[in-house]
């Protein structure tokens, strides 16, 4: 490396400029850009198809998942819903021809088991609570 001039050069003695470091990469790729808008799904158009599947699907999941009991299972259930759509396109493309990237796939399932496994894989049944607490809630 020829510190003088801050670049470096490969076995073949051709000039290359210096590579950020992993702390000054990982700084730019977080950092958020200064006209940032956060865009949510109740902001989607919900006359867009699946716009509308994607939230029924996380309205049932939040159900099978016990409720909206917290915030974190809220947003584990839009993650677990959107990731299962991004694998169920994946299967059916492939399945009509077209390439598949099995890595993607396999990473996709794995992110999902994650989800599942942390919102409970199996169905809840919300607890009905006794008369008094029925009558309360009316």
């Amino acid at each position: 490396m020829d510190s003088s001039n801050g670049h470096q050069t490969d076995k073949w003695g051709t000039a290359n400029l210096r590579k950020q470091s992993r702390r000054q990469q990982k700084r730019l790729s977080l950092a958020l850009h200064k006209q940032f808008k956060p865009y949510f799904w109740q902001d989607a158009d919900s006359r867009i198809a699946v716009v509308r599947i994607i939230r029924n699907r996380v309205e049932r999941m939040k159900s099978d998942a016990g409720g909206s009991e917290s915030y974190q299972r809220e947003i584990l259930c839009q993650r677990a819903v959107f990731i299962s759509i991004l694998l169920e396109t994946a299967e059916t493309r492939a399945a009509e021809g077209e390439p598949f990237d099995m890595g993607a796939y396999v990473q996709g399932v794995n992110a999902l088991m994650g989800l599942l496994k942390a919102l409970g894989l199996e169905k809840r049944v919300k607890s009905a609570g006794g008369l008094k607490e029925y009558l309360d809630s009316k």
